[in-house]
């Protein structure tokens, strides 16, 4: 485990010589990395944190009263607020496309 004192984290302020956290933006992924943190879909993190606050139980989860709470609404890893996606016939068979693409590509790859 890394230590407080030489956490990538943390830097020491200049003007109170106390540690503070770093801005996030600041650091490399290597840093972010080194103090634990993985690439994550912002919403898979909110559901996370969520699952923390309510002990781990994803019932607890669903359940949650907390409506004042700026992630409630994203609580169950999907953002309420986006508008279902409508899609012609046209962009439909273009993106199958494009997925069949990809996932061809992803396999010559591995």
């Amino acid at each position: 485990m890394l230590s407080i004192e030489k956490s990538p984290a943390f830097i020491l302020d200049p003007t109170e010589h106390v540690r503070v956290g770093r801005d996030p933006r600041d650091m490399t992924r290597e840093e972010l990395a080194s103090c634990g943190h993985e690439v994550t879909p912002v919403l898979s993190a909110i559901r996370a944190k969520c699952l923390d606050c309510s002990g781990g139980a994803p019932s607890e989860t669903r359940r949650c009263l907390v409506v004042q709470c700026a992630l409630w609404p994203f609580r169950m890893g999907a953002n309420p607020f986006r508008a279902e996606r409508e899609m012609s016939d046209e962009q439909r068979a273009a993106a199958a496309e494009r997925l069949a693409k990809a996932r061809a590509a992803r396999g010559s790859a591995a």
